[in-house]
This record gives structure tokens, sequence and C-alpha cells, in this order.
């Protein structure tokens, strides 16, 4: 016989749940599904609806499809990788959690945010994060209109509005992302390089405990991987600089351009909420105005690979 792909169970759960939930939502929002090639975390896009007029609300939705739904402690526990947690903290609208009993048609609910910002920083540390979905955020099948409390979130936390038809265009992170794949062959780099700026300010032995490596005699901590070269630079006791080199972007030359938002997508920054200050050919100065940071994504000389610098002494010059 024939060799054939199979479709595993967890596959046909998966998109029994995502096509039950699309229709229902369906009465009262405009859904759009992510293409799997830009899904990294968000399986929808939704617009809310007053009746057949759009109204420029959006939020995203991650849907879990569940054979069966294990209840402890009064929730659904569901784990999710903590780079997928950071990339719904980046995004401009609201992202929900969403388990799916699709044998009871069933349908419990979650707004991640509001649990992460219940814990200490010790999360970023961890492969996964399990997410409590409590059972009282329940609704079914037969619902003509979006539930209040979920109403009342993206109301408060929406800020993002598609622009010409455009609602992929809102997931700001994933183009950098996109881009930085297809331009320079690059893919998101992982913990310790993934968001770099958390570094800034902390105790170097700190700094040497959330990395893994260890402080030379000038307190100054070097990571090396394959993908990149990290430079955490101390100052008295805390780190004020830290720069990261993308070794595979090598030779780079100053006189040819780049795509600074591609560069930043690699290590998980959300261009849309940076102000770009400055641009030259070898180098482009961003300002981090939440975090009072300058941030320089540049070539260095003539054969360098590019690289990204963090520092708060010149945030503003």
């Amino acid at each position: 016989m024939t060799k054939l792909p199979k479709r595993t169970k967890s596959q046909k759960i998966g998109a029994s749940a995502a096509d039950l939930l699309s229709s229902v939502f369906a009465e009262f929002c405009n859904v759009i599904p992510v293409p799997q090639e830009r899904d990294l975390g968000i399986d929808f896009i939704c617009e809310i609806m007053q009746e057949e007029h759009p109204t420029g609300k959006l939020f995203n939705i991650q849907c879990k499809g569940k054979a069966e739904c294990k209840v402890e402690s009064n929730s659904i526990t569901i784990p999710i990788k903590v780079p997928t947690l950071n990339y719904w903290l980046l995004q401009p609208n609201p992202t929900f959690l969403i388990v799916v009993d699709c044998q009871n048609g069933l349908f419990y609910w979650s707004f991640p945010q509001d649990f992460l910002s219940s814990l200490n920083k010790n999360w970023q540390k961890q492969q996964k994060v399990s997410i409590p979905v409590p059972i009282q955020n329940l609704f079914r099948q037969d619902i003509k209109i979006l539930p209040a409390q979920i109403v009342s979130i993206v109301n408060s936390q929406a800020s993002a509005t598609p622009k010409n038809g455009d609602y992929l265009g809102t997931l700001t992170l994933g183009d950098a992302i996109n881009r930085a794949a297809i331009d320079y062959g690059l893919c998101v780099l992982s913990s310790p390089f993934h968001r770099p700026f958390q570094y800034m300010g902390m105790s170097i032995a700190d700094a040497a405990r959330a990395v893994g490596g260890n402080p030379n005699k000038v307190g100054n901590i070097i990571v090396d991987s394959e993908q990149a070269h990290m430079l955490l630079e101390a100052e008295g006791n805390f780190i004020n600089y830290v720069d990261i080199e993308l070794k595979k972007t090598a030779p780079w030359s100053q006189s040819r351009p780049f795509n600074s938002e591609a560069i930043l997508g690699v290590l998980s920054i959300n261009p849309a909420e940076l102000e770009l200050a400055r641009k030259q050919t070898h180098f482009h100065t961003y300002y981090d105005h939440k975090r009072k940071l300058k941030i320089g994504v540049s070539c260095q000389y003539d054969g360098a690979p590019l690289s990204v610098g963090f520092s708060s002494k010149y945030y503003g010059a």
C-alpha cells in the first residue's frame, strides 16, 4: 500500500475546535484566521461588529481544542511556551486563550495578561507557564453576543485598528519576524537572547544567573551561541549596556542598507513600540520611551555582523 501522511487525533481536535469557535464568533465578529505560515501563537484576529457595521475594535484568540476538559481547582490548566506569552504581551490588542470542549460544545476563556501580571518576573526563566482558564468563564455554542467581560477588556485594552482592511498588519511583531526570515534567513532567538533589554539595570549576580554566564574580572558577562554573541557590560555592580551581534549576518558593509525592524524582530522586539529617531546607512537609532532606552541597530565596521545595542545613558540624546 502507498505510504501516505496521517492526520493525528490532536490535529483533528484542533481543526474541529477552530471551526466551531469561528462559526460561533462569526455571529457577532468579523473573524480573520491567521495563516499557518504566520501563526506565531495567534489563531484568529476578531473585529467586534455592531449589527452589520464594523467597530474597529480588535482582539486576538489562541484556540485550544480538548476532547475532554480536566478541571482542577475550578480551572482548566493550559501550558503555554514563554516566547508565545511574550508575543501575546507585545500585541497592541488583547489576546484571549479559549479552550473548546468539542464533545459538549462548551467554551472557556481566559485573559492571560491578568494572570501574568500577578506573577513575579521569574516566569520568564521557565520553558512554559501553566495558564489557568476559570470554568466560570463559560459560554455556549448558542450565544448571540460576545460575553460582556470580554467586551469590557477589549474596550479598555485594544489600540490598533485595521488599515485598508489589513487585519494581519496589526500583528506588528509578526511582520518583523517574517521579514527577518525572508530577507536574512534569521529565526527568532530564544533565551537568553530573547528581549535582551530585560538585563538592563540588573545586578551582575542576577544577570549572570539569568543568562547562565560568568562575570569576568570587571563584571562583564559574555554569552555565545552559533547564532549570536552577547555582551552585558557592567558599571559598578549593575548592567548598564547590552550588545548582541547576529553572527549569521556577517560579513556586512557600512555602505549596505539593512532592515532594522526585521533585526529587532529576531530579538522579539516590536518595532511599533519604538520611535525611529535617526537613520543612517550603517546605524539606525531608536528610542524606547516606555523603558527609557536608546537602541542602536548597526554595522560597526566593514565585515562586521549586524548588531543591536541597548543603553540608558544616552536615551533622548
